[in-house]
């Protein structure tokens, strides 16, 4: 009898441990098999699914260094059958006199307990290892000389020991590796661009698709210098299409008229998918089922016209593709490659996968600006959590007001080196400063050999105060000089960026009606003359060509006590001062031109009245 009713629990406590143990993954196989079958064809929820399991439960693809969800759900798994062995135990009446029932309750146990050790060691270290990861490719350099090691970096250089004196001088003594180079500011000379990111997305929004349903896939507007003629840079952005309709190709803009130029897929180049497209045009559907370990952002995306004519150019569209790597018990975002599609005369993408690219081999970023946000963001680690937590290290996006929509990441080209570069301005982490302490610079046109090199170039203290909202304030007042119009900075004002270019030298844009007119070049040390360029496109009739456009000159300049004044003569040609024959046909005039001749007669005016 007794040995029935211990088969009888040994029954039970089976069948309990069975759903006990079984209900989770069974759950998660009927997730799976509802998301596969009854939204058969879409790739990405395969895709998303699989990814959200690998990174919540086997960043590693199994049991080894598995993820604190996994340990988590040993320890509950394991709880169980510590009640269920007690069941049995209880139902045998033998009590804990058994060695077996000892071993098994000591065994269960332990068991509980270090699954709890494992997933508590994996929550307390999972932020902390993501720093981990990215700090072995992030260089920290300080300028040589100077009055002191600058305060924003000291939570590392103060706990350092001396480094190998070839990539590190300095290697941080905290259990995430920080390196630091001593090595004074590099001058840095980009290529300068000619029109602000938000004059560009109005241009290009307004004036290219000439398809209904085709719509700009927002975030792949980009920047490619040297990409236009005369290597010039150009803004470039997908026309994406939306529901049953295609992509349509790329539009193009030179960042200096109000032209916009596009290349279209058809013929032997068509292409029948688009990113916004609804079942079997689905384009973000294919890419998940043919690269299911391939993950992008909308700012990866970019395209440009593979052609001298853009009229006649065929449209490519890039794709910086990251992946989610195993690291620890977490998994990380690391760079992969690009995907390039072009069309084919059967409509169907033709992509192809690059594990690597180098310099020259596109005209934009092949490296993904979402990796680079990441690498940013954890710099704040290199000192280690106490310097984190204790002393908030670390950098942060400037939220300058005039640099609210487009605050990091620009892509600029090297003058010394012709390489592409994402460099960032950084302020001090939590802190209410705005000051720039620090230049985020990293290689963006070479990709395939893991992390590229970030470079933290950090300010010396003593560095002349670089403050993007004070730049913005004097480029607002000087523009007023010169023009007598009063602008605003900001997401709705006329100044609409302030990008870096050259050595301690900034360049803010000036939009009216959504398009850049003026733009302003200053220095942060108020050292260099400022210097005020009127952009004066010529506007394209319909159905005709663009128009030569004029070389951007120099606005002339009077003499303010305040503000140092450019040298360079103006380009005027009548006695107002204004660079506008005053003296010509009004109905010549532009309107800018007719207000700045108004202002300067009325300036004339009040002057020869008695006082």
């Amino acid at each position: 009898m007794a040995r029935t009713r211990v088969r009888a629990a040994l029954r039970d406590a089976l069948l309990g441990l069975a759903a006990w143990w079984l209900w989770m993954p069974l759950l998660a196989a009927v997730v799976w098999l509802v998301k596969h079958f009854v939204f058969g064809g879409f790739g990405q929820q395969d895709q998303s699914y699989a990814l959200l399991l690998e990174r919540q439960f086997f960043p590693h693809g199994g049991p080894l260094d598995a993820a604190p969800l996994f340990w988590l759900w040993l320890a509950v798994g394991f709880a169980g059958s510590f009640a269920a062995v007690w069941y049995v135990v209880e139902e045998a009446g033998t009590g804990y006199r058994d060695r077996w029932a000892r071993l098994a309750v000591a065994v269960v146990v332990l068991a509980v307990l270090g699954s709890l050790v494992r997933a508590g060691t994996g929550l307390w270290d999972d932020d902390k290892d993501a720093g981990r990861y990215y700090a072995r490719a992030t260089v920290l350099d300080v300028p040589a000389g100077g009055a002191a090691t600058p305060r924003s970096v000291l939570p590392v250089t103060e706990h350092s020991r001396a480094g190998d004196g070839t990539r590190c001088d300095l290697v941080g003594t905290s259990d995430v590796p920080a390196c630091v180079k001593t090595a004074p500011m590099p001058d840095f000379d980009f290529e300068a661009r000619t029109a602000s990111y938000a004059a560009a997305t109005k241009a290009l929004t307004d004036s290219a698709g000439l398809t209904s349903g085709v719509r700009l896939l927002g975030h792949s507007l980009h920047y490619l210098p040297g990409a236009g003629p005369g290597g010039s840079g150009v803004w470039t952005a997908v026309l994406d299409g939306s529901g049953e309709q295609p992509m349509e190709g790329v539009a193009v803009w030179n960042g200096g008229s109000n032209s916009v130029a596009s290349c279209t897929f058809g013929g032997d180049h068509a292409f029948d998918r688009a990113f916004g497209g609804t079942g079997a045009v689905s384009l973000r559907n294919l890419l998940a089922e043919r690269f299911p370990d391939l993950v992008y952002s909308d700012q990866d995306v970019w395209g440009y016209c593979d052609g001298p004519d853009v009229r006649t150019a065929r449209p490519v569209v890039v794709i910086s593709v990251a992946e989610e790597t195993g690291w620890k018990q977490r998994t990380v975002l690391a760079p992969a490659g690009v995907l390039v599609l072009r069309g084919s005369a059967d409509g169907r993408p033709d992509i192809t996968y690059r594990p690597t690219a180098a310099p020259g081999d596109l005209p934009g970023a092949v490296y993904p600006a979402s990796v680079v946000r990441s690498q940013i963001h954890e710099v704040q680690w290199l000192g280690g959590r106490g310097a984190k937590d204790d002393r908030n290290f670390g950098y942060d996006h400037t939220s300058a007001a005039a640099n609210a929509a487009n605050p990091g990441e620009f892509l600029l080209r090297s003058k010394a080196d012709g390489h592409l570069y994402y460099v960032t301005p950084l302020v001090p982490r939590e802190s209410s400063s705005q000051l720039v302490v620090a230049f985020a610079v990293l290689q963006a046109d070479r990709v395939g050999d893991g992390l590229n090199d970030l470079h933290v170039y950090v300010r010396a203290d003593d560095a002349p105060s670089v403050n993007l909202d004070v730049l913005a304030s004097r480029m607002v007042s000087y523009m007023a000089q010169q023009t007598s119009i009063t602008i605003s900075a900001g997401p709705n004002g006329a100044l609409q960026e302030i990008v870096p270019f050259g050595h301690d030298m900034w360049r803010g844009f000036v939009d009216f009606n959504g398009q850049t007119q003026d733009y302003i070049d200053l220095s942060g040390d108020a050292t260099v003359t400022p210097n005020l360029v009127s952009l004066q496109g010529q506007i394209t009739p319909p159905g005709g060509q663009p128009q030569p456009q004029p070389q951007p000159q120099p606005q002339p300049q009077p003499t303010d006590p305040g503000t140092p004044q450019p040298t360079g003569g103006g380009t005027g040609t009548g006695s107002s001062g204004t660079g506008t024959d005053c003296g010509g046909d009004p109905a010549r005039l532009s309107d800018r031109q007719l207000a700045d001749c108004i202002a300067e007669l009325t300036r004339a005016l009040q002057g020869r009245l008695p006082s």
